[in-house]
């Protein structure tokens, strides 16, 4: 009895001390699968009495992993990660890496040493799903691309659900929305959630989505009336350029780029050689209107003026298109030492520069563990929480989200603290259940000394003996 309870305890011990507590499985029928999660344990049942077995072996694809005939046994491998269980024929691992995966074999001998029974099992080690988030970007059509990130995870299975209900055909491009990316049709809006499982865990994420729009891009201005001048433009919007001060005072004058003249103007007369769909010279305020800018309009462009004697000046101007901010997301994530991870994430922009500010305040060294803040992701220090706001911009465009923080929480101390709260509870069990037995022993020594006071001391101690422990 003493020697079961040492290897309960043990057990319960082996399972306490493994990182994220252990997973049961059942590998007394023949084929059977177990999935466990990298770096946890897995409590196997394999026999249910081994005592009436002359002989049997477990073993994998390598080695043989454990021995035994009867309560007797033997491990051959895997010493400080594996514990056998006689008295209840379980197997357990702890600290499960990747290679503990594959097919295990458990052989059964008669006393003759015949093969009379083999049951396989296979281990599948998979990595759990975690930080779970959404990304949505909209296409030309205004289909919105959606797609359902998550770190690690092996074999992932993804669910998707609009308003708590599943997606169906007319809000889905296509049918199938078992995948990590969907498009969703034109004018979808509502509260989307994407659920990623595998074997061994599940994670999900929610996000408020509202129906893509038409992206209507601003005007910006340049004033090119100084040389060197550097002027920006939205891609697919407009620049209006102020070139002279009085073009009709202006004998001549041609404004070019390095490949052609695309503006030639005598006073208020002027001709367009190139662009002509897209470019607009206004002789009233002496102003260019360039429409629908692609990125090939980047680039240097002169500006020539003569006088009436032939005399030249030049004003060069700087123009680049870059693409607007937009659709700007935070995503946070809880590191070990209870800091936090915060990424801004913006679906497009070029150049982009960010500014961080937490309950309207910018961030100090003293939230940050990092000082510099002008980065898309930041790592806040332990115990910060508040309103923090992500601003991204760049020379043609604005964007911005805020989100509430909360402090992050350590939850392996009540992880560890219930482990120990199961094993006191097991202790306090099997005390209890001897002091019952010693208890009953007394009842029935007391009854036979009032009942039968001439015969107690002819009865045999071993008869007391048994009927203790009947």
């Amino acid at each position: 009895m003493n020697v079961m309870v040492g290897l309960l305890l043990t057990l319960l011990r082996f399972t306490h001390e493994s990182a994220a507590g252990g997973t049961h499985c059942d590998g007394r029928q023949d084929g059977a699968r177990c999935f466990v999660a990298v770096g946890e344990a897995v409590i196997i049942q394999l026999l249910n009495n081994v005592s009436e077995i002359p002989k049997y072996e477990w073993k994998n694809e390598r080695a043989v992993i454990l021995r035994g005939k009867g309560y007797n046994f033997s491990q051959n491998t895997l010493q400080n990660r594996f514990l056998f269980i006689p008295t209840n024929g379980t197997v357990a691992f702890k600290n499960l890496r990747r290679t503990d995966g594959g097919e295990y074999t458990l052989n059964i001998f008669d006393s003759n040493g015949r093969n009379i029974e083999s049951r396989a099992l296979q281990m599948i080690v998979q990595a759990p799903v975690s930080s779970v988030h959404l990304i949505t970007e909209c296409l030309s059509r205004l289909e919105m691309k959606v797609s359902c990130l998550s770190e690690g995870g092996d074999s992932p299975q993804y669910i998707w659900t609009l308003n708590g209900d599943k997606l169906t055909d007319s809000e889905l491009l296509s049918a199938n929305n078992e995948n990590n990316i969907i498009i969703l049709q034109h004018s979808v809006s509502g509260s989307l959630a994407c659920s990623v499982r595998n074997h061994i865990s599940i994670g999900s994420t929610e996000q408020i989505i509202s129906a893509c729009k038409e992206f209507t891009v601003g005007e910006t201005r340049c004033d090119a009336r100084e040389d060197r001048v550097q002027c920006f433009g939205a891609l697919g919007g407009t620049v209006i350029i102020r070139l002279m001060n009085n073009a009709s005072e202006i004998p001549k004058h041609e404004w070019k780029n390095k490949t052609s003249i695309i503006l030639r103007g005598e006073g208020h007369k002027f001709f367009q050689n190139v662009l002509p769909n897209r470019l607009f010279f206004l002789s009233s305020n002496d102003t260019i209107s360039l429409t629908n800018l692609s990125r090939s309009d980047s680039g240097e462009y002169n500006l020539e003026i003569f006088d009436s004697e032939g005399q030249k000046t030049v004003q060069t101007l700087q123009l680049l298109v870059q693409a607007p901010v937009s659709s700007v997301r935070l995503v946070s994530e809880c590191l070990s030492q209870l800091e936090m991870k915060v990424s801004c994430l913006c679906q497009r922009g070029d150049s982009p520069q960010y500014s961080w500010t937490m309950d309207g305040h910018t961030l100090s060294s003293s939230e940050l563990l990092y000082v510099h803040n002008e980065t898309n992701i930041i790592i806040l220090r332990k115990n910060i929480s508040g309103r923090l706001v992500c601003s991204v911009r760049n020379q043609v465009s604005y964007a911005s989200e805020e989100k509430t923080l909360f402090a992050c929480k350590d939850v392996s101390l009540l992880v560890h603290s219930l482990l120990f709260g199961v094993t006191i509870l097991s202790c306090g069990g099997i005390w209890l259940y001897f002091k019952l037995k010693e208890s009953k022993y007394k009842d029935f020594v007391t009854y036979i000394r009032k009942e039968n006071p001439d015969d107690f001391n002819v009865i045999q101690q071993s008869d007391l003996i048994k009927h203790k422990h009947k």
